[in-house]
């Protein structure tokens, strides 16, 4: 082996030495004692770093309140990690190890005895409330969107519609009970029109557990245009698509595709725009002045005619027709292509064609 090899290695060797000296490692404890009113990051672990500064610096990196009495406090590495991070501190050149999870403990209360005169019977003073522990905005918006799911099956339930935008306020205390109840979450409660601020009552077990205020909307499939649909064109499937609407529907919204493909256009229709049923029209099976057929129908008889159509329809118009024969002119509706239909109660069909005026 080459000197000048030998000497690379032990210049390599010396460098990754160095590195190894310069990092910074958090080593965390299994379990620690809470002390003073903060949870710091140097009272549950050890930390190992060549930048003394940056040593003490982490040492005094405030996590959480101290935890209170009765109620221990457990820490993930990853949620350190993260309340590191929120404090401002670069944690990528940082090793984080030891532990997975580390238990917090309350500091114990220190017994006080009583006051002189007081006698063994006097009560004691009673104890804070406990608060809910502290939880990551992750843990929390994890638990919004389990209830938010819960509540739109609730509402299916009441109503059979299953399009709503849901919103839930979660917090700590709710995040609890989640994790505590699974799968077993349901909610109760609420009012039609089922939309606005709505408080419903959650429910883990069976059992009413808590009050949970939500802001609810009621969404609604309608027809939008994918691309621009000019006057006179008839519209095709690869014209429109069904999107989810939030808000009060206008009155002649189109809510289902075969309310428009096959349409004609009356209007220009815009790319994105909602497509309402005033804007288009059957497709004109039947044009001003072509000699058309009429069937007249009554009294179970069935009589056809033949007329001049007055006016341009669609099939289910309603368009003035002229009889050849007799000049007069009536209304008849359009039931194909060139034919037209009028029927009329307590007349007869040979009534009708020999006068369809009578029809009128």
């Amino acid at each position: 082996m080459s000197r000048q090899f030998i000497t690379l290695a032990l210049f390599s060797l010396t460098l990754c030495g160095a590195a190894a000296s310069h990092a910074t490692e958090v080593i965390l404890r299994n379990r620690v004692e809470a002390k003073g009113s903060v949870v710091l990051l140097g009272d549950i672990a050890e930390i190992k770093s060549a930048d003394a500064a940056l040593r003490d610096q982490l040492a005094a990196t405030p996590l959480i309140p101290s935890p209170v009495a009765g109620t221990p406090q457990y820490l993930r590495l990853a949620e350190i990690r993260d309340l590191v991070a929120s404090r401002g501190i670069e944690v990528r050149g940082i090793r984080f190890g030891g532990t997975a999870v580390v238990s917090v403990s309350p500091e114990p209360v220190a017994s006080v005895a009583p006051a002189a005169g007081a006698g063994p019977g006097a009560a004691a003073k009673p104890a804070a409330p406990q608060q809910p522990a502290l939880r990551t905005e992750a843990e929390v918006q994890l638990t919004a969107e389990q209830l938010s799911t819960a509540v739109r099956r609730h509402l299916y339930q009441q109503t059979g519609h299953d399009l709503w935008n849901v919103r839930v306020e979660a917090d700590s205390k709710l995040v609890g009970i989640v994790e505590q109840a699974g799968d077993s979450i349901r909610f109760t409660g609420g009012e039609p029109p089922w939309v606005g601020r709505q408080k419903l009552t959650l429910h883990a077990n069976d059992k009413p557990v808590a009050m949970v205020f939500v802001k609810v909307d009621r969404l609604e499939m309608t027809v939008f245009a994918l691309q621009p649909i000019n006057r006179g064109d008839l519209v095709r499937r690869t014209d429109v698509e069904l999107r989810p609407y939030l808000g009060a529907l206008p009155a002649q919204a189109a809510t289902t595709l075969e309310a428009v493909i096959g349409h004609e256009a009356v209007q220009g229709i815009r790319p994105d725009s909602m497509i309402q049923t005033n804007q288009l029209r059957s497709p004109v099976v039947v044009r001003r002045n072509e000699r058309v057929s009429v069937r007249a129908r009554a009294a179970g008889v069935s009589v056809r005619t033949y007329a001049i159509a007055q006016q341009d329809g669609g099939i289910g118009d309603l368009v003035m027709v002229q009889s050849v024969a007799s000049k007069e002119r009536y209304a008849a509706r359009v039931v194909g292509a060139r034919e037209l239909e009028i029927f009329t109660a307590g007349t007869s069909a040979t009534e009708i064609a020999s006068n369809p005026a009578s029809a009128r």
